[in-house]
């Protein structure tokens, strides 16, 4: 394999590695995105808790009324079992976009071993490749100048 073939072929490295990076910002831009997401979904909990705190606290005072009151404590109640129902729908789904989370980091982490690992292997291939070019160029400047010293010796 000729060194321009060799360059070529490291070029050809560096450009997927380049291409691969792209990509994986793309993707931690996507995982930024969905974290911010996820930002948003523990503050809405958080305000649909504090809403249920609230309702708790109009309950209590509701129990302490009689008659019309207890139908409409009833009510509340119902209300807030479906609020709960909800919370718990979504911490289910919260969890599991947690879960999602954890495995694409994990396969990112995988990713960026790989790509290291392919970055040290490239890296290697050039030192290679720049050890034989200096070998080659010294071996030329070698020949020129026996060239130009038995010119010179019959000058």
């Amino acid at each position: 394999m000729t060194t321009e073939e060799r360059l070529d072929k490291i070029e050809h490295a560096l450009q997927r590695t380049a291409e691969l990076q792209a990509e994986q910002a793309e993707y931690f831009r996507q995982q930024s995105q969905l974290q911010a997401e996820q930002a948003e979904h523990f503050r809405q909990q958080s305000q649909l808790q504090t809403e249920q705190a609230e309702h708790f606290r109009q309950q209590s005072q509701l129990q302490a009324q009689q008659g019309e009151q207890l139908r409409q404590q009833g009510q509340l109640q119902a209300q807030q079992a479906q609020q709960i129902g909800s919370l718990i729908a979504d911490g289910e789904k919260q969890n599991e976009g947690i879960r999602t989370l954890i495995v694409v980091s994990r396969t990112l982490l995988d990713s960026v071993k790989e790509l290291r690992s392919v970055q040290q292997q490239m890296i290697e291939e050039i030192r290679e490749a720049r050890k034989h070019t200096d070998e080659k160029l010294n071996i030329l400047v070698d020949t020129v100048d026996r060239i130009i010293r038995h010119r010179n010796g019959r000058e």
